[in-house]
């Protein structure tokens, strides 16, 4: 074993005693937590508006300090980004990331070096867990492809640094990493995703990569990059194993990895371990999976966050219940607010998350507080549009690409949910697609299953099959190619139901049904 992969096993092991004892203990560092960061942020304009000076304890934080979305915060981030120092945490604020979506505008959310250094440590969670799993020590002996968005910054007049966090953050790599590093600094800074592909696939096709970390979205992409290259270099590469052999561990985060599983492995010719993060612009890397065998991640009750969870159907309630990591029960599903090491206090994220075990805190992203269907009241979350799909899929051996959900309502107010679906290869049948779908979400979902007993409130879902390459047609057309982008799991605007449906491919004979109006959510 080679001095680093020596180095690497002990850091591992010792951090993994760290978080054992942290993990089931929680409530002490969860609290500290808080306590730190209202004193570090004590002498800030934010501090004095909400009378922080001499909070500590979680109850009078929740009095002070109400929750908000980033609408909500954004003059303060506003005036952050302006020059002004001291708004929500101590000094200016060198960066912000700026998170976009294809059916949102541009945000920019202020990253403290403080925050930076978090996230430095938090990039070794699933390295340090591969191990603990009993993954080859050697799995950073080779290159490892960081696999983000563009390293070129904007600088605004007031000094201060805006652009894609993963960019931010290429720029902070450790030293002892950076030689291993892929692609070359000249190829990070390339800010088109289709020509830093292909650039990236040039350099990296003779390397011996052992890692790539990256949004899974995007590994079939760079696959086919690097087999391209292969092939008009004459390489004997069939599948990526035979242009990296010693290909170790994929890890990322962003989007559930099981719906892109089939189209990862078809490339890669052999299973290659996945890891899990729970990774955000507002927070850095705040969950790991520890586990090969369970798709769980383990919450980190020590990344500079502190975490309240806010139970779904609560969420647009006057007075939200707001639970700490200590109060939080298994199988609900909650929105996340954090406060953290950049000056974000009690700051809704748009995320949902769903426990599995407490002490230690092991959790399923549920997908996007924006991406839950509920036309009838319904109520099914991303995480279950994405399971249904990918398991019907499957079961008539077609390999998914990618796919969207929206809602409609018939003249006569009868909904249904329409599935826009992209597959390889022999395109499947959409109606029995559709209904492996129906039965699969109705089978863990009670709400759905009740509305769908009578097809007056709820029709059976429709699937329309797109063509080849359509998602990426579509983002391509919304500059949402590559990087941190991704393909929103339910679309509302009509102009952007009508522009991917536009990319359907013809339907049998038989199969039209009545035109229905895109619909308006509505509560049970």
């Amino acid at each position: 074993m080679s001095l680093l992969g020596s180095v690497l096993q002990l850091a591992a092991h010792a951090r993994g005693h760290v978080l054992d004892r942290r993990s089931d203990h929680p409530q002490h560092i969860q609290e500290r937590t808080l306590a730190r960061l209202l004193r570090t942020a004590a002498r800030t304009a934010f501090a004095r508006e909400h009378g922080l000076a001499r909070v500590r304890d979680v109850n009078r934080f929740r009095q002070r300090v109400p929750l908000r979305t980033y609408a909500q915060l954004e003059p303060w981030f506003a005036r952050a980004l302006a020059g002004e120092g001291n708004v929500s945490w101590p000094g200016q604020i060198p960066y912000f990331g700026m998170s976009s979506g294809t059916t949102a505008g541009n945000k920019y959310l202020p990253i403290s070096l403080a925050a930076v250094r978090q996230q430095q440590r938090g990039g070794f969670e699933p390295i340090a867990a591969f191990l603990r799993n009993g993954g080859q020590p050697d799995v950073l002996g080779g290159a490892a492809i960081l696999l983000g968005g563009s390293t070129q910054l904007e600088r605004r007049v007031s000094g201060a640094y805006v652009g894609d966090n993963t960019g931010i953050m290429a720029r902070h790599v450790p030293r002892w990493l950076r030689d291993k590093q892929l692609p070359s600094e000249a190829v990070r800074g390339i800010a088109s995703w289709d020509d830093k592909l292909r650039a990236l696939a040039e350099e990296a096709v003779t390397r011996d990569v052992r890692m790539i970390a990256g949004t899974p979205a995007w590994f079939a992409g760079l696959f086919d990059a690097v087999l391209a290259v292969a092939e008009r270099r004459q390489l004997p590469a069939r599948s990526i194993q035979d242009i990296w052999p010693r290909l170790r561990l994929l890890t990322g985060g962003g989007v559930r990895y099981e719906p892109y599983r089939s189209l990862i492995e078809a490339r890669v010719g052999k299973h290659v371990p996945y890891l899990d993060v729970y990774n955000a612009t507002e927070g850095g890397i705040m969950g790991v999976q520890d586990s090969l065998d369970e798709a769980a991640m383990l919450l980190l009750p020590d990344a500079g966050v502190f975490y309240e969870f806010i139970p779904i159907e609560e969420l647009t309630a006057a007075s939200p219940r707001r639970l700490a990591l200590w109060e939080v029960e298994v199988d609900v599903v909650y929105a996340l607010a954090v406060s953290t090491l950049s000056g974000l206090f009690g700051y809704l994220i748009g995320d949902c998350l769903r426990f599995v075990s407490t002490f230690p805190h092991r959790f399923v992203f549920e997908g996007r507080t924006a991406a839950f269907l509920n036309v009838t009241g319904e109520h099914v979350c991303q995480a279950e549009l994405e399971r249904a799909v990918a398991a019907a899929c499957a079961e008539q051996g077609a390999v998914l690409a990618e796919f969207t959900v929206f809602s409609q309502v018939s003249p006569s107010s009868v909904a249904r949910h329409v599935f826009l679906v992209e597959c390889e290869g022999v395109p499947p049948d959409p109606q029995r697609l559709a209904a492996a779908i129906d039965r699969d979400i109705a089978r863990g979902n009670e709400d759905y299953r009740v509305h769908r007993a009578s097809s007056l409130v709820l029709a059976e879902p429709q699937v329309r099959l797109l063509a080849r390459g359509a998602f990426e047609r579509f983002m391509r057309a919304h500059d949402k190619l590559g990087g941190q982008h991704k393909v929103p799991r339910v679309i509302e605007k009509p102009e952007l139901i009508a522009e991917l449906s536009g990319l359907a491919l013809p339907r049998p004979a038989g199969t039209e049904s009545a035109r229905y109006q895109p619909a308006s959510p509505r509560s049970s």
